[in-house]
């Protein structure tokens, strides 16, 4: 082994080492229930198991927890096991060999943009953007507040959405309702002046419009647009689609995004029918939706077939990054893009399809920590 990819080995264990505490913090919920659980092996097998994890994959195996391996009633075998893969080697590893540079295309919603409108792929309308205290038009052109108070007053939506240019998992999202005059949830209006005060000077925001969902939608949740996790793999020019589900908001929430309260269902990718149950996390299931009673025992999306084209067919495009998540609304008039991730989020994933380790060609975790070549930010 080259000194190079040593080198490339010992700064990603120490970065692994150095995020153990990242990872506490986002496994608060799930640790304390391990401490609290009644239901636990005894603990020598936890030791053994975890540590034969820990030995597979290299980084500390929070997965063991996160998915409940620890249960008395978890009777997954060791292999099956392996087969969940933790989130230090996805997004640290993994995931950067395959999109490399090319991340940047989905990470700024900005840039996404800019791509799929190159390639006349469906999205909602971009409005405006407000960076770095500058207000641009949805052409890049600079404008004037009261030009930016034009753009708004103008738009027929019954909703828009703020979102910040780099954010993940639904967070500072704000959301205007039409009301004759878009406001927000405190009822206060939306302006260039309420962008700036809000916002300041050193944001990074975009404004779009919001997109009415198929009634076949509405009736599993009305108050947020549900959108369909489609994973993808583009090997070889033809793109493929691995895994589905929908993602549904709950409690009055407008927001459909899992780790933001959201519920998800699995989806056979071949016939579009639903699994009977909705996972909400943590190895929790109900039958039903817990606002509208909607069951998805024997359901199949009547427009599945339309989604599946559409989505190979965008992946297609983007081929440079093979392996994606796209986030994809189903409106009146068919298929349009909310999201593209490059990096997207296995957690509820795995929840709903078990571990994904086979399915994404992961043999062998440990050609994963050597690289012959690399950049500096790789490190």
């Amino acid at each position: 082994m080259k000194m190079k990819s040593k080198l490339y080995r010992v700064w990603k264990y120490m970065s692994e080492r150095q995020l153990r505490e990242h990872y506490k913090k986002h496994y608060t919920r799930e640790l304390a229930v391990f401490e609290n659980d009644t239901d636990k092996k005894a603990r020598n097998v936890i030791k053994r198991e975890m540590k034969m994890l820990h030995k597979f994959w290299g980084c500390y195996p929070y997965q063991y927890i996160r998915y409940g391996m620890y249960k008395k009633s978890c009777h997954l075998s060791h292999e099956q096991m392996k087969d969940y893969i933790p989130n230090y080697f996805a997004y640290y590893l993994f995931f950067p060999k395959y999109f490399k540079d090319y991340g940047i295309v989905s990470e700024d919603k900005e840039l996404t943009y800019r791509v799929l409108d190159s390639y006349k792929i469906k999205q909602p309308v971009l409005l405006l953007q407000y960076k770095n205290g500058v207000f641009y038009d949805g052409a890049k052109n600079i404008i004037s507040p009261s030009a930016v108070d034009g753009i708004v007053h103008g738009s027929k939506a019954k909703k828009l959405f703020l979102k910040p240019t780099h954010g993940l998992g639904g967070r500072g999202i704000m959301i205007f309702a039409n009301k004759d005059g878009f406001v927000d949830e405190d009822n206060q209006s939306l302006s260039a002046a309420y962008i700036a005060g809000q916002l300041g000077d050193s944001e990074d925001y975009i404004l779009q419009e919001g997109l009415q969902q198929h009634n076949e939608l509405n009736k599993i949740y009305p108050n947020a647009v549900n959108t369909f996790r489609v994973m993808t793999q583009v090997k070889n020019g033809k793109a493929n689609i691995m895994y589905s589900m929908l993602r549904m908001g709950q409690g009055g929430s407008q927001l459909d995004n899992a780790s933001q309260t959201g519920l998800v269902c699995k989806i056979n990718v071949e016939t579009g029918k639903f699994d009977d149950m909705i996972h909400v996390g943590h190895g929790k299931t109900i039958d039903k939706h817990p606002d509208t009673d909607f069951s998805f025992k024997e359901y199949v999306f009547p427009y599945w077939d339309t989604i599946k084209s559409f989505v190979e067919k965008t992946a297609q495009k983007m081929e440079a990054i093979p392996f994606m998540g796209w986030d994809i609304a189903y409106s009146k008039d068919g298929p349009e893009v909310i999201e593209m991730n490059a990096g997207a989020g296995l957690e509820y994933l795995q929840d709903c399809h078990g571990g994904v380790r086979q399915a994404y060609g992961i043999e062998d975790p440990k050609r994963y920590w050597y690289s012959k070549t690399y950049a500096i930010k790789d490190l």
